[in-house]
């Protein structure tokens, strides 16, 4: 923060804002991740030497100096990345379990079923790298020839599943809160080998904090498995 305002200290003295000398200070506000508060702070400091410098002969250089200034403040949003996958084929289950390995603290993951071993074997070697895994699951799906649950729980896995006459139809997987997988796509061979499916991956924050939201909320109201 010093650094940045004896900046724009010796930036003022000669009464403009200079193209280099914006961009350095671009280059250096970039490096912080400032937040609201902090940014605000610094708008205070350039009005502060705006204050101390300005006089009726300098005033049209001191205000295009301070919406230089105020300019280089505003760090562009970064891109959202987000992509979108369709079986059959492997695209889907790929992108599934690249998000699984990349996985550093924790996996929520909210799906109707689980029965295609890669995903399985990906969650398991997440699970043994240390990654807080919790999964929420239909219980009929459950006792389906092929499902992977139980194997999955037998591992130490966190496993819930409604206890109603209706489905948990969702599927969704949020990845250490960065990125959001959803769309149609069970979680099967049969999805990856014949049917017409898709995955939408995102790392928009607000999808992100929506589905994670829901997903906290029914893993208050399901049971253990």
């Amino acid at each position: 923060m010093d650094e940045i305002i004896e900046h724009l200290r010796l930036s003022i003295a000669d009464e403009i804002l200079s193209k280099s000398e914006r961009k350095s200070l671009k280059a250096l506000i970039s490096q912080h991740a400032f937040d609201e508060h902090q940014l605000n702070f610094l708008r205070s400091k350039i009005y502060d030497l705006a204050n101390e410098k300005v006089n009726a002969g300098n005033f049209n250089f001191i205000l295009e100096w301070v919406k230089a200034a105020n300019s280089a403040l505003l760090i562009p949003e970064p891109k959202v990345a987000s992509d979108v996958y369709f079986s059959p084929g492997d695209a889907c289950r790929t992108a599934i379990i690249n998000q699984i390995n990349l996985a550093v603290n924790q996996l929520n993951i909210c799906v109707f079923t689980i029965s295609d071993d890669l995903i399985t074997n990906a969650i398991l070697t997440s699970h043994k790298r240390g990654t807080q895994i919790r999964i929420i699951t239909d219980n009929d799906k459950s006792f389906d020839e092929g499902s992977d649950i139980e194997q999955i729980a037998r591992a130490g896995i966190s496993v819930k599943m409604d206890n109603t006459p209706n489905h948990m139809h969702h599927k969704f997987m949020v990845s250490d809160e960065k990125a959001i997988i959803t769309g149609s796509y069970n979680w099967t061979r049969s999805a990856a080998k014949f049917n017409y499916e898709n995955i939408l991956l995102s790392k928009e924050a607000g999808l992100i904090k929506s589905y994670l939201k829901e997903f906290n909320h029914l893993w208050k109201v399901m049971e253990p498995y």
